[in-house]
């Protein structure tokens, strides 16, 4: 997450509430890692507890 995190400024991707976001990965079986875009901060949250996601864009594969 700390990649994502920097990339977002680098790469200047915005729309971003200063809010936590989700991440696919999982601390253990109740709590996934979240990550706060407007201030750099991770923790880990109980997954049954609201925060916001952001969709990934999926890449075509070219086969030749």
């Amino acid at each position: 997450m700390p990649c994502i995190y920097m990339n977002a400024f680098i790469f200047a991707v915005g729309g971003f509430a200063s809010a936590y976001y989700w991440s696919s990965t999982e601390n253990n079986n109740n709590n996934a890692w979240k990550q706060n875009f407007n201030n750099g901060n991770q923790n880990n949250n109980n997954k049954n507890n609201t925060n916001r996601v952001r969709a990934v864009r999926g890449f075509k594969q070219t086969i030749f």
